[in-house]
């Protein structure tokens, strides 16, 4: 499957990348789309790509006006960013 993967990315002229440990990790880019896939796409069957696409639209916006970050101390990120500037 990760070969053929591989092929259709090269064939539709994309390259992939693909960080190691340690310093070029992207941890809050991983964080991230966990997070998306626990609370919005795991185990959902969305009935057309427009339903998805608002989906993730809604998300979002809750993601980065609503929900709380440990990392944060526990506020959203439109909160912190309010509070540091």
């Amino acid at each position: 499957m990760g070969a053929a993967f591989c092929a259709t990315v090269a064939d539709l002229g994309m390259q992939q990348s693909a960080n190691v440990s340690g310093p070029g990790d992207n941890a809050h880019a991983e964080s991230f789309f966990h997070s998306l896939k626990a609370e919005l796409t795991r185990g959902v069957l969305f009935p057309s790509e427009r339903v998805l696409h608002t989906a993730i639209n809604a998300y979002m916006r809750y993601y980065n006006t609503i929900r709380l970050h440990s990392g944060l101390s526990y506020l959203s990120p439109l909160a912190f960013e309010r509070r540091v500037a």
